[in-house]
């Protein structure tokens, strides 16, 4: 007598057979990233076989990326460790690449490749990074502790600033004094201004007796949003410093979208209002991680 199929009973059959094929599968080999660039190791993998690559560290599971994901039958992500298995086989000269970002360490993303062998599995992968030395460690805490200390002074000033946005407490900030505030119009250095699709439409800027600020109208030509975050200011023949504060009337401004972005830079203390806006300078404005960024010379702050 035939007996009926029930999913439950083929899922059962297919858990048996898959948990044979592990058992009968190598103890496992390791993997070690150096943190050498173009590092990808072979992974090799096949049809009714599971492949568990433990990563021997907490993951972002969420970053995890396999190329061809309907090709596998099984591909399972855990809090350090991937369990995958093909639906099919692979081509030996097939490569189809595995990303995994870790939440900290080094290197922070590893790439594997996954691949066909006719007679070879990989039933178990242990992955370890190298351990960081103390000096490795003691100056990353360093880096860290002196941006929380910049950011913390960087929110105490704007704490210290008058809530409302009025001439009256600009003039309470001291911002502005007797000898009021200079405008000037750079629109011929925007000419020369380097940034890819980041192009000023406009530049011009105020000037006070201890404080500059540069007004640049941004064009957004390229296809992804720009969000600036930051910027820093060079004078001729001396050394980069970053600027006070960077406002923008949209963020992150939009593909194709024109928004005016506002660089404030702490200057020296000017006693003559004929010396504002005279110092020329070259301003970097960036985005996060400073991937994308618009250089404008001979600004006069």
């Amino acid at each position: 007598m035939l007996r009926p199929f029930t999913p439950s009973f083929a899922l059962a059959s297919l858990l048996v057979g898959l948990t044979a094929a592990a058992q009968a599968a190598p103890a496992g080999r390791s993997i070690v990233f150096t943190g050498k660039a173009g590092e990808s190791p072979l992974i090799y993998v096949a049809p009714g076989s599971i492949t568990v690559i433990m990563l021997g560290a907490p993951i972002l599971r969420e970053s995890v990326q396999v190329e061809g994901r309907a090709r596998f039958a099984i591909f399972e992500v855990s809090d350090a460790g991937v369990t995958l298995s093909p639906a099919v086989a692979l081509g030996t000269g097939e490569r189809l690449a595995l990303r995994v970002t870790y939440r900290e360490g080094s290197p922070a993303s590893v790439v594997f490749l996954l691949t066909g062998q006719p007679g070879a599995v990989d039933g178990l992968v242990n992955v370890s990074r190298p351990l960081q030395t103390f000096e490795a460690c003691r100056v990353e805490l360093s880096a860290t502790r002196e941006r929380c200390e910049a950011q913390a002074k960087e929110l105490e000033a704007l704490k210290a600033r008058p809530a409302a946005l009025s001439p009256a407490a600009v003039a309470l900030a001291g911002f502005v004094d007797k000898d009021g505030m200079r405008g000037k119009r750079f629109d011929s250095v925007c000419l020369y201004a380097r940034g890819g699709e980041l192009r000023p439409a406009r530049c011009w800027g105020l000037g006070g007796a201890t404080w500059s600020v540069v007004v640049l109208e941004v064009s957004n030509t390229g296809g992804e949003p720009w969000a600036p975050e930051w910027a820093e200011v060079t004078p001729e023949g001396g050394e980069p410093r970053r600027a006070r504060a960077v406002l923008s009337g949209q963020v992150p401004i939009p593909a194709g979208g024109v928004v005016s972005v506002a660089v404030e830079v702490e200057m020296p203390a000017r006693k003559k209002p004929e010396t504002w806006l005279e110092a020329p300078h070259t301003v970097r404005v960036c985005n996060g991680d400073g991937s994308r960024c618009l250089s404008v010379p001979q600004v006069t702050l």
